[in-house]
């Protein structure tokens, strides 16, 4: 009997279900976190990563790190809540590579506080990063997409776009927004060869939810989902790094408009 991993049939099918080789990616928020992982994840898979970021150290890290495994990756500085920032951005990257094939939304923050308590600045800052930037970026790159006729955005939503937890009241709002704006984009879209989706993610081990834990200096939202998770542990970045591949890739070309939860079975109850 041939073993399956060295059978050039399923390796085949594989490839073309899920390989990315003569692709390009964009990763907002490559430096750490999960889009660190989805930016080495892409690049394992055969993509070209380019890592949008305000972060040169890590992201440069990243670059190193996806460069040592043999792939390629390159970092551009950007400030994805300044439009004209993202505008000139998508424009040079249509420029240096000319059809951008995916785009992952991964850039995002998150505050904790009480809602009579919230303060404007971080409800501004959170809902600039986390909806504004995906609405804006996806826009300015899906232009160069829609003229090539395809292309695959991935948004990075949240459970806390789904339902609801508390202190956490301007993120919420800012992942329900991604929810929505991912379903409007994909139905105006669908027709045109761009699909978009999002990932929905439990609560996740990254640097987003250790300087929410350490601003806040309160365990109060972390305790609460945890008491309502079926498995009681945090997801690591890596463990969404295969849903991010399906959504890329030809195998989920039939994928628009979609909220992939990944989040241990949290949302079935």
């Amino acid at each position: 009997m041939t073993d399956a991993g060295q059978n050039p049939d399923v390796a085949s099918f594989l490839l073309r279900l899920f390989g990315l080789v003569g692709r390009t990616a964009v990763v907002t928020g490559g430096s750490s976190g999960l889009g660190a992982a989805f930016a080495k994840g892409l690049a394992q898979a055969g993509a070209h990563v380019v890592i949008a970021d305000i972060n040169a150290e890590l992201a440069g890290e990243v670059v190193d790190a996806i460069e040592q495994a043999g792939g390629t990756a390159e970092f551009w500085y950007v400030d994805v809540t300044d439009v004209s920032a993202v505008n000139a951005f998508a424009e040079l990257m249509q420029t240096n590579h000319g059809k951008l094939d995916v785009l992952v939304n991964s850039a995002g923050a998150a505050y904790r506080c009480p809602i009579e308590d919230f303060p404007e600045e971080a409800y501004d800052r959170i809902l600039a990063l986390n909806l504004k930037a995906t609405y804006f970026m996806s826009q300015a790159i899906g232009r160069g997409m829609l003229a090539a006729g395809s292309g695959s955005i991935i948004n990075i939503a949240s459970i806390g776009g789904l339902i609801a937890y508390p202190h956490s009241s301007a993120y919420l709002a800012s992942k329900g927004g991604v929810v929505q704006t991912t379903r409007s984009f994909a139905l105006e879209w669908a027709d045109r060869g761009v699909r978009v989706n999002a990932i929905a993610p439990g609560l996740c081990d990254t640097p987003i939810l250790t300087k929410a834990l350490a601003m806040s200096g309160s365990t109060s939202t972390t305790d609460f989902i945890h008491s309502r998770q079926i498995v009681r542990r945090l997801i690591q970045p890596d463990e969404l790094v295969a849903a991010v591949l399906f959504l890329a890739g030809d195998g989920s070309a039939k994928v628009t408009g979609h909220v992939l939860a990944v989040d241990d079975g949290y949302l079935a109850q």
